[in-house]
């Protein structure tokens, strides 16, 4: 009986001991690898996302300097401020990490798209301003992108600034699409998950002025 006890002390004894080694260095250094992995594909990840960024820019950048007629094709709705308004979009700006794009509707030109790369992330904004310059009131709403997107193609949700500033618009998700092969390009914005506007442009010619 003795020696039953004896050898089921020794034989826990030989357990714990195993699983003691398992769980030093060599434990830790397979964890640590594993870290170290998921923080190079972290760091990958962040990477392909800034240059699918840097593309979108230098998508619209092609067309730099150029204007480009359009038109609302949602909502048809009298009452709305676009309804029947002809729209000229201008790539202006176009520098490494940020592109704007004044926005005329009718002979309204208050609006500028603002979309900038900064700490990796890329932004769109919506500037307000005055005919003097000086901005609106509300002014500077947008959101960061999604990081789903792509070169030709980008989904921006609202920001925390825009939900404070907006609080209605805080589902709001704007989405810039270019169409390389069909020459358009639209902006779209849903709130709540429901289409509220949607805008064609016609990037197959460049145009000086809005047409009346």
């Amino acid at each position: 009986m003795q020696n039953v006890i004896l050898w089921m002390v020794a034989l826990l004894f030989f357990l714990s001991c195993s699983l003691l080694l398992s769980c030093g260095p060599a434990g830790e250094s397979k964890n640590t690898d594993k870290m170290e992995e998921g923080a190079t594909e972290v760091m990958e990840d962040e990477q392909n996302t800034l240059k699918v960024y840097q593309a979108f820019l230098s998508n619209l950048a092609e067309r730099c300097g150029q204007s480009f007629v359009g038109k609302a094709v949602y909502p048809q709705d009298e009452d709305h401020e676009f309804y029947g308004q002809p729209l000229l979009m201008t790539i202006a700006l176009c520098e490494e990490n940020q592109v704007h794009i004044p926005l005329q509707v009718g002979e309204n030109r208050s609006r500028t798209w603002m979309l900038e790369i900064s700490e990796e992330r890329l932004s769109l904004k919506h500037d307000h301003r005055h005919e003097d310059g000086t901005p609106e009131e509300l002014t500077m709403y947008g959101g960061f992108a999604s990081g789903d997107g792509t070169e030709w193609s980008q989904f921006f949700p609202a920001d925390e600034e825009t939900a404070k500033m907006l609080p209605e618009a805080a589902t709001n998700v704007w989405n810039m699409v270019i169409y390389p092969e069909e020459e358009k390009f639209e902006y779209i914005l849903h709130r709540h998950g429901n289409l509220r506007f949607h805008a064609v442009f016609d990037w197959s010619k460049a145009e000086t002025s809005v047409q009346n």
